[in-house]
């Protein structure tokens, strides 16, 4: 059977700001971040994770629980 959760990498862009009077401020810097993604309905999961292995985890977890409802139903 296939998963339904997936994880998926996502990039990000953290902008620095910087207060009044200040002249300068760190250039911008590349990141990224960690969603589950429904197969189904290609929507998201949750508010997303840090850590890739974080991701996995709750994925495993959603993945074991859909797959014992789909038995029982």
């Amino acid at each position: 059977m296939e998963d339904i959760f997936v994880v998926k990498r996502c990039n990000k862009i953290i902008i620095h700001g910087r207060r009044a009077g200040e002249t300068g401020h760190p250039p911008p810097e590349a990141a990224v971040w960690y969603r589950i993604n429904d197969t189904r309905t290609n929507g998201f999961i949750g508010d997303g994770y840090e850590l890739e292995d974080d991701a996995k985890r709750v994925c495993r977890q959603l993945n074991a629980r859909s797959q014992v409802t789909a038995r029982e139903g």
